[in-house]
């Protein structure tokens, strides 16, 4: 076998070399230097040769034989010299390289519903599959969490991601005093940096108006960290949540309900933690250990200070304070938005994240609430109802992508340079303009090796 730290190669058969006393020497060589020689044979097939020959004619005749009909068998001596290699630097380290440059994201029409991430065929094939075990009457498989039981190996994870969850929030709200941030009147367009952007993309109301330009103003953390919400339940195998009874339920960030139903245990936002797995027959939950009460929160003030720490939207009038060292700040912020990245997408790959397949509303649990309060493409065809599909990572967690400004003091970014232009997440451009150095996974977005010309010379450019 190749691997790091030997070198092996193959020596052609001794007995047919003509230069033997190369080879020999060779050999004696890598003998001497503590090589191990290993003898062996090898088994060579070859079509078979026959000639015709002819009494009238003498002409003589080859052929072949067919491709599939082989001769004799023939045995050859071969030899394998394997010698260690004291130097383990010669072996290069082939990692597979970054893209030089990738696409933009690409914006998704609103009047059309969001592609599945399973595909179809395969949902319509497993649910064929529970059908034809429920009416043979045998019980649906569930492994945890799908039968209501928790993946212990996934609830340190689910610590991990809060505790990142709290530093990217207070970070985030320190940074804002320092990174300026701006929000379009009119539509969603986020901009990070010290004045607006000239690109002509507006898509809001009067656009046509304006031509298109951006009407700015100052944005806070809500503009980077979009606040995608969901409903707190106690039981997620309960009963399922009702237009006439949702404000019954308290609505906090998504991730902090996926770390709540992962493990996580937060005063005053309880979880319903069982010992007993839950059983299905097809889609119907025929064992759930009956309904237990949700306690009742007695001091709502002290469960608000609890979120207060958890919520974009409540951190930024904790956290106002300007840093010490900025720098220092912007490193450890995008840390944990990694972190935070990387463990939700851990934790959904066993615990079932709902999202919309028309708007932005996501639910965590095994199935989507009935709330209806979709106010999407086509709606009114489904009574404000939901599409429930299963979600992405950037569903829960948005990565809001913004231009990226390689120098915040230098002129805006204007509209006829846009293609030179690249893009990053809010979170990774606030914390890049703090000072932080720039994650390798961001920069083909950034288009970094591409030098912006001026405004002249992007005519001459193909």
């Amino acid at each position: 076998m190749f691997g790091p730290g030997r070198l092996e190669f193959l020596v052609p058969p001794l007995g047919g070399v003509r230069s033997g006393e190369c080879w020999r020497k060779m050999l004696e060589s890598i003998i001497h230097t503590q090589a191990s020689v290993l003898l062996g044979s090898i088994e060579s097939k070859r079509p078979r040769v026959y000639v015709a020959s002819s009494t009238s004619s003498s002409k003589m005749q080859f052929g072949y034989l067919p491709l599939w009909h082989f001769g004799r068998t023939t045995f050859k001596t071969y030899s394998c010299i394997s010698q260690e290699v004291s130097d383990a630097s010669v072996f290069k380290n082939y990692e597979k390289p970054l893209r030089q440059n990738v696409d933009l994201p690409p914006i998704l029409p609103k009047k059309k519903k969001k592609p599945y991430p399973v595909p179809l065929k395969k949902m319509q094939r497993e649910a064929k599959a529970d059908k034809k075990l429920a009416e043979m009457g045998i019980e649906k498989p569930l492994e945890p969490p799908k039968n209501g039981l928790l993946v212990p190996e996934l609830i340190p994870v689910a610590y991990e991601v809060l505790e990142s969850w709290k530093v990217l929030i207070r970070g985030l709200s320190q940074l804002l005093t320092v990174v300026t941030v701006h929000g379009c009147r009119n539509c969603s367009e986020i901009h990070v940096g010290p004045t607006g952007h000239r690109i002509q993309d507006c898509r809001g109301a009067g656009n046509v108006n304006r031509r298109s330009h951006h009407l700015w103003v100052r944005g806070s953390i809500d503009d980077i960290l979009l606040p995608i919400e969901s409903y707190h339940l106690f039981d997620p195998f309960g009963r399922r949540i009702k237009h006439e009874t949702r404000f019954d339920y308290d609505r906090i960030p998504a991730v902090v309900e996926l770390c709540i139903q992962a493990g996580v245990e937060l005063p005053h936002y309880p979880s319903r933690r069982r010992t007993a797995p839950i059983r299905m027959l097809g889609k119907k939950v025929i064992y759930r250990g009956g309904f237990v009460e949700e306690p009742k929160v007695s001091d709502r003030a002290a469960a608000e200070e609890v979120l207060a720490e958890l919520d974009p939207a409540s951190a930024r009038r904790l956290f106002r304070t300007p840093p010490t060292d900025v720098r220092k700040l912007a490193e450890r912020t995008l840390e944990a938005y990694s972190t935070v990245r990387r463990g939700v997408k851990q934790l959904m790959r066993k615990y079932t994240v709902k999202a919309c397949g028309y708007c932005s509303e996501v639910h965590v649990g095994p199935w989507g609430h009935n709330a209806k309060l979709c106010g999407a493409f086509k709606h009114q065809w489904r009574d404000g109802k939901h599409g429930w599909q299963d979600a992405v990572l950037n569903e829960v967690v948005p990565p809001n992508y913004v231009w990226h400004v390689r120098d915040p003091e230098g002129p805006p970014l204007s509209g006829a340079l846009k293609r030179f232009y690249g893009k990053a997440p809010a979170v990774v451009e606030a914390c890049v303009q703090a000072g932080a150095e720039i994650p390798n996974a961001y920069r083909p977005m950034m288009r970094l090796d591409i030098v912006v010309p001026d405004s002249e010379e992007a005519r001459m450019a193909a």
